[in-house]
């Protein structure tokens, strides 16, 4: 474990705001007060809550303590920016075939209705693209790369979206793969315009891949998988009745999200599983704020810190390379190592911190990151 080699007695922080989150993928500062301060200054902090669970680990009060013998002329000088939460930006991919139609298509139009104006969505981005398209050729995947409802701020967009929900389902086949291909298209096209948030994509369908092709499942998920690693775009998938979940859990494991929500014995649960989507996808991600006065950051000098209930001494979570070195335990990670932007928990911790409705979070600046 790394630590600096002198007692930091007091230290600034900044604090991140739990996030709601969102570039062209074809194949498929803020104004702040920058303060510096070493030791022997009077600390000062800028704390947020959280919005939604983790982590906190074991440690006491954040000092950072010598093992002695280090090569450090003096105490490790902090610094501290406000950091901008990370805006959520969600894309409904809906489908909207023939077998939809009754029960099926009553909830999920009760489901989208309440979720687009759920006070918990406040401030979330939502766009909607139905399929099979509501045009000619049902096939084209850039049918489907142009949305029918633009991303807008919730509960503003609201009315649009609702709107457009059709009062019956009439379209055709389930061409899965071009509405899939051509959704991502828009969401990575989206990730990429605006960097500092996150877009997902939310799948519903109930029916195997038909009308189109390809429909070999694998290559569906593939889709996914490309959208995933070009710009961590996520894909969540619903499945209602009519659908093979095992199916579904291929493309959702591939689009980083484990695997599909089943609503097939109920399309009830539809309206708990999207607010079970929002709540994962909020909260768990942070925008690294600018290095203060004009600096240049130093990834390997930046410290996570916990505060649960934002009560008593914060918690130094340690750091990890990526989310496979996180193996079950507290901690974070960057979005990338080479060039950072955004700090993403641990599941293990993300969990933790979104059940805590009053969690305090906060990123330092100066000291060498303490390694998992």
């Amino acid at each position: 474990m790394i630590r600096a080699s002198r007692i930091l007695s007091h230290i600034f922080v900044s604090t991140f705001a739990l996030a709601s989150f969102a570039t062209a993928w074809a194949g498929c500062a803020t104004s702040n007060e920058n303060t510096t301060t070493s030791s022997s200054s009077s600390s000062s902090s800028s704390s947020a809550s959280s919005g939604g669970g983790g982590a906190g680990g074991d440690g006491g009060g954040v000092e950072f303590g010598g093992s002695g013998g280090g090569d450090d002329a003096g105490a490790c000088v902090t610094t501290s920016a406000e950091a901008n939460r990370i805006p959520l930006d969600m894309i409904f991919l809906i489908d909207r075939s023939g077998s939809m139609a009754g029960v099926k298509w009553t909830g999920t139009t009760k489901a989208l209705t309440t979720f687009f104006n759920d006070p918990a969505s406040l401030g979330i981005g939502a766009g909607m693209v139905y399929f099979p398209a509501q045009k000619p050729d049902q096939c084209n995947v850039q049918n489907y790369a142009v949305l029918d409802v633009p991303i807008g701020l919730l509960p503003t967009n609201a009315f649009a979206l609702t709107n457009s929900i059709p009062f019956s389902p009439l379209g055709g086949g389930t061409p899965t793969y071009s509405g899939l291909k051509g959704s991502l298209m828009a969401a990575t096209a989206y990730q990429d315009s605006h960097p500092t948030h996150k877009v997902v994509l939310v799948v519903a369908t109930d029916g195997d891949p038909a009308g189109c092709l390809p429909t070999d499942i694998d290559l569906i998920a593939d889709l996914a998988k490309s959208a995933l690693d070009y710009n961590g775009v996520r894909t969540y998938v619903i499945g209602a009745a009519g659908s093979t979940i095992t199916n579904l859990n291929k493309i959702a494991a591939a689009g980083g999200t484990t695997a599909a929500y089943d609503i097939t014995q109920n399309i009830d649960d539809f309206s708990a599983k999207i607010a079970s989507i929002r709540e994962q996808a909020v909260g768990c991600d942070f925008e690294i704020p600018p290095a203060p006065n004009g600096q240049k950051l130093e990834p390997d000098e930046v410290n996570f810190t916990y505060t649960p209930k934002g009560l008593g001494n914060p918690k130094i979570l340690p750091r990890a390379d990526d989310l496979a070195d996180c193996n079950n335990q507290a901690g974070w990670y960057y979005d990338s190592n080479l060039s950072p932007t955004k700090i993403l928990l641990c599941p293990a911790s993300c969990s933790t911190v979104q059940a805590d409705s009053s969690a305090k979070v906060s990123v330092l600046f100066g000291c060498s990151s303490i390694i998992n």
